[in-house]
């Protein structure tokens, strides 16, 4: 199966230039193709989806206030502003959350004050001291930082085998003067209005829905083995409905994604088609390519000098 080639048509509706939006899809298509080139690239990609199913498993935290196409940059726009060192920076407040996320089309205001509730609701969020009393500044906690740095930390060190820099910035994710240069290099596609299903269509399907990413991943990461997963052990795996899982599996089923199993359980399994794993490792490689730039970007940073090549 051939899959369509991310163009800039598809993201022309963001406040990038064309020739910077160009020369972002030039370079993410070289990145990725080298990547998926190198001999230790399946074994990769696969290692790293296993670790982000470990990282969400059971997690309702992840898989239900910030694993969504939207919620997933808005995360990254909430770090950004936490991590900015200008002077004067206005840092994160409500406000310029919802006109960033507006503006970039990635959710609704009202979508942002359901998500900043439940984040102070779920302690990742609380309001912050500032000079300015007309100001209502917010500060994401420790646990919000380490659910990001964890995750980035597991494929960081899933990808070593493939990208030299990948194990040296692992070590780094707790140093801000890394992590500020490291998010905002991963929030430069989301800025240029790349979305998942703008360069992979198929995977809308999982994309759209609560824990579907999640359900994608683990499905990916068992295709290694051609084991087929019971609707049981994915509801349970990424805390969602049984319901929700079986018509996900639908859907992918009449699409060509998936094919059931229904030798399992009344319910059924469900085992990933190559048009499934081809799409997911292609995901996987561009998502291994900008932890890669956002790793150089972080050591340079720190003035420590980044590997040349993938």
């Amino acid at each position: 199966m051939m899959l369509p080639a991310f163009s800039a048509a598809a993201a022309n509706s963001v406040p990038l230039e064309a020739e910077a939006l160009a020369a972002l899809l030039a370079l993410e298509s070289t990145e990725r193709a080298a990547l998926l080139q190198h001999p230790a690239f399946p074994a990769t990609a696969f290692a790293a989806a296993r670790s982000l199913s470990v990282q969400y498993h059971g997690n309702v935290l992840l898989t239900r206030v910030l694993n969504d196409r939207g919620r997933i940059a808005l995360s990254l726009l909430m770090l950004s502003m936490h991590l900015e060192s200008a002077p004067g920076s206005p840092g994160l407040t409500a406000g310029r959350l919802k006109a960033e996320a507006t503006a970039l089309r990635l959710c609704s205001p009202g979508r942002v004050t359901a998500v900043l509730a439940a984040c102070r609701l779920l302690g990742l969020v609380v309001q912050a001291p500032d000079a300015d009393r007309r100001r209502h500044r917010l500060a994401l906690t420790p646990r919000m930082l380490a659910i990001h740095t964890a995750r980035w930390r597991a494929m960081l060190e899933a990808m070593a085998p493939a990208s030299p820099e990948a194990a040296r910035g692992a070590v780094h994710l707790d140093n801000p003067r890394f992590l500020e240069p490291f998010v905002d290099t991963m929030l430069v596609p989301f800025r240029a209005g790349w979305r998942v299903v703008s360069e992979l269509p198929c995977l809308e399907i999982f994309a759209d829905r609560d824990g579907g990413l999640m359900v994608a991943f683990s499905l990916f990461d068992a295709a290694r083995t051609g084991t087929a997963l019971s609707v049981a052990h994915l509801a349970r795996e990424c805390r969602i409905s049984r319901s929700h899982v079986m018509e996900m599996l639908r859907v992918a089923a009449e699409a060509g994604l998936v094919r059931r199993d229904s030798g399992r359980s009344t319910e059924g399994g469900a085992l990933a088609e190559p048009a499934l794993v081809e799409a997911m490792q292609m995901l996987m490689a561009t998502a291994l390519a900008r932890l890669t730039r956002a790793t150089r970007a972080g050591l340079a940073a720190i003035g420590e000098a980044a590997c040349d090549t993938v």
